[in-house]
């Protein structure tokens, strides 16, 4: 009889620990469960820019989706769901946040996150006064924002302002500080051989203690005019003191960047930075006198390798580089213009829908491979691409439609995902709480 009662307590022990088991493996899934379990849940969260309705402009929306398999396949709208925010906007995150800032219609900046049901809700807001253009997730913790002005009103040599970087805390989307100091110590004379300019941020890394941030250099008067269009240049502050160490300039290419793309330099897993200079006229240059191209900064060095410069017009598949986001493996997807003098003009390729081919990037071994699959597109979008188990998602659109891409870097191949029924996607995030 004991012995019946002890293979019945054995066998009902091992009921309970299945059953744990089983709501473990629930658990890990990321599902919320009942009975006020407080288990982590992750989403994906999209910036989404719908259609305009009539003469007005199109309205941006953060929107969560139920699952990554709505960026593969079916539809994705607004219509009934989604929060509806104020003007253009950018999209960007750092850890567990994303944040949506104004653009010309809003001056605040947004973070949302995931409350402790799993549910999408803002975290807190701040106000800047400018135009927050340029951002950097320095960690997970700490989100960085420029702020810039394309004019002044006294456009003489010492009125030149200082640039104004927010730090950020990604856990209560608030600033906790903001540090106002000049990125270029040299700016002009005030004569025609030497004008002033305003040093316009196109990117920022953070690595040992020291901020490496991309620069043009533009016309103090709003017309976005680029002076110095051959050479790259990259200032090094210290973080967090926000001390000017040095400038760097190569003049193998051009000024590093695009306005308003937050990835004008990208950090790879080995420490290494690599920038990418469009030199396009279409990408807002005013004269492309050199190449556009790849530059490098090794791993502890303070200056451009000068072993190094993947000439990308040269390159077979190559042409004029408008993007190019760093995807791991050292590879990055980039988009080409398939024709700079296609009657684009200046700014041309952010409007245009069919301008831009999609590429794969092989950043040690200088190869450019077109990725099968991806058509023709255009669209201006102000994230970096999005990337799981080495898988890259990107939104596409064309002159008739817009869909989510799914690209295998390995093997330059994309299939076609979900379709948008909006203007695009502006970024994709993964936020957990």
């Amino acid at each position: 009889m004991k012995t019946i009662q002890s293979i019945k307590g054995t066998i009902l022990l091992l009921a309970m620990a299945l059953v744990a088991i089983s709501c473990s493996s629930d658990d890990d899934n990321g599902e919320p469960n009942s009975g006020g379990d407080t288990s982590s849940v992750s989403k994906y969260v999209v910036g989404f820019e719908a259609f305009p309705v009539g003469d007005a402009s199109p309205v941006d929306y953060i929107l969560e989706l139920p699952s990554l398999d709505a960026l593969t396949s079916g539809e994705i709208s607004v219509e009934g769901q989604g929060t509806p925010l104020k003007g253009w906007r950018f999209f960007h995150s750092a850890g567990n946040t994303v944040f949506t800032a104004g653009y010309a219609d809003d001056d605040k900046c947004i973070a949302y996150q995931l409350n402790e049901e799993g549910e999408l809700e803002e975290k807190a807001n701040f106000e800047f006064q400018s135009t927050l253009d340029n951002y950097a997730a320095l960690d997970d913790n700490t989100l960085i924002a420029v702020e810039l002005s394309g004019a002044v009103t006294d456009a003489s040599a010492t009125a030149i302002p200082d640039r104004s970087f927010y730090i950020v805390s990604a856990e209560t989307g608030l600033v906790e500080k903001i540090e106002t100091h000049a990125v270029d110590s040299s700016v002009g004379d005030g004569t025609p051989a030497n004008p002033p300019y305003i040093p316009w941020v196109t990117g920022m890394v953070l690595r040992d203690g020291k901020l490496f941030i991309s620069y043009h250099k533009l016309l103090p008067d709003g017309t976005f005019t680029n002076i110095g269009a051959d050479k790259s240049n990259v200032a090094i502050l210290t973080y967090p003191e926000f001390e000017l160490e040095k400038i760097i300039e190569d003049d193998r290419s051009s000024p590093i960047g695009v306005n308003g793309h937050s990835t004008g330099i990208e950090q790879t897993e080995n420490g290494d930075i690599y920038s990418f200079s469009p030199s396009a006229l279409s990408a807002g240059f005013t004269s492309a006198v050199k190449p556009s191209g790849i530059l490098r900064i090794k791993n502890g060095a303070t200056e451009f390798d000068p072993d190094y410069f993947f000439n990308i017009e040269e390159a077979t598949n190559g042409g004029k580089l408008f993007l190019m986001d760093y995807v791991g493996n050292g590879k990055a997807i980039g988009r080409i213009i398939v024709d700079d003098t296609n009657g684009a003009g200046e700014w041309g390729a952010f409007f245009k829908k069919d301008v831009f081919k999609l590429v794969v990037i092989d950043l040690e071994n200088q190869t450019v491979t077109d990725v099968s699959g991806a058509p023709v597109h255009g669209h201006r979008y102000t994230s970096p691409m999005f990337v799981e188990d080495g898988k890259v998602y990107i939104s596409c659109s064309t002159a008739t439609e817009t869909h989510i891409y799914v690209v295998d870097p390995e093997t330059a191949t994309a299939t076609k995902g979900a379709k948008v029924l909006g203007l695009g996607l502006k970024g994709i995030f993964k936020v957990t709480n």
